[in-house]
């Protein structure tokens, strides 16, 4: 009785086994792998879908913005009577990813003048694919003989006046170039696009009868992760132009 009590009390004090410990290894590296495996995907979903809302953000924001000053795009001397050969169109430079016009913001009774707008991307560099809003007021809000004029702000040499007529910010980052399709279309009163050769602006007669732009903003996010580039497109009349047509239309 006494060896049997023993060997029973030796069995208990005998201890795990190496291949219990080695089963215990395996099931808690299986689930520590599970573990970092949801984690891993569970954050790269997150990232995504914040990249994908800071795209969509992005986009949008643009498109109102540029829309936005667009429509208060103005021929020069719809804003005064003084100035007989102020003959500038309302668009100076119309390109696929570049455009350049007057327009008549933060100008009540044509105090300040009209503003002349450029939008462009940086093609090369360190900021390619940046969108950049360029809007400069005029020297004066009195034209001369020949219309406004505007100093030269991003001149060495410009004075600190003249800098200060000049408002630059960015508007968004990772805008998509080589999509194929133009950030501006142009079209005409009767609806026809209207095409500026390749890198180049449209002709002055075109310039003249651009009615509507049909904005197209595609935007990809320039991080690590990296989803599918998001687009807004939107086509907007432009009302001081269709003023203009009424005119000729009515004969006046």
């Amino acid at each position: 009785m006494i060896t049997t009590i023993r060997r029973r009390l030796g069995d208990r004090d005998r201890g795990t086994s190496l291949v219990e410990m080695l089963m215990t290894m395996i099931i808690f590296g299986i689930v520590i792998a599970a573990t970092a495996s949801l984690t891993i995907g569970f954050a790269r979903t997150n990232g995504q879908s914040v990249s994908r809302q800071d795209q969509i953000d992005v986009a949008r924001t643009t498109v109102e913005t540029v829309s936005k000053k667009l429509r208060t795009a103005v021929m020069p001397s719809q804003l005064t009577s003084t100035c007989t050969l102020c003959t500038q169109d309302a668009f100076v430079v119309g390109k696929d990813y570049s455009v350049q016009f007057y327009a008549n913001i933060n100008n009540p009774g044509n105090t300040v003048g009209p503003s002349r707008v450029t939008y462009a991307i940086t093609a090369t560099g360190t900021g390619v694919g940046t969108l950049v809003e360029k809007v400069q007021t005029p020297d004066s809000n009195v034209p001369t003989s020949s219309g406004y004029v505007y100093c030269d702000a991003e001149a060495s040499g410009a004075t600190s006046l003249c800098k200060a007529r000049l408002n630059t910010q960015t508007l968004a980052r990772g805008v998509q170039t080589a999509t194929g399709t133009p950030m501006f279309a142009y079209y005409d009163g009767a609806g026809t696009r209207l095409l500026p050769a390749s890198g180049a602006s449209l002709s002055a007669t075109d310039l003249s009868h651009v009615l509507a732009i049909e904005l197209t903003v595609t935007v990809q996010a320039q991080n690590t992760t990296r989803v599918r580039p998001t687009t807004y497109i939107q086509r907007l009349t432009l009302p001081n132009a269709q003023a203009i047509l009424r005119q000729e239309d009515d004969g006046s």
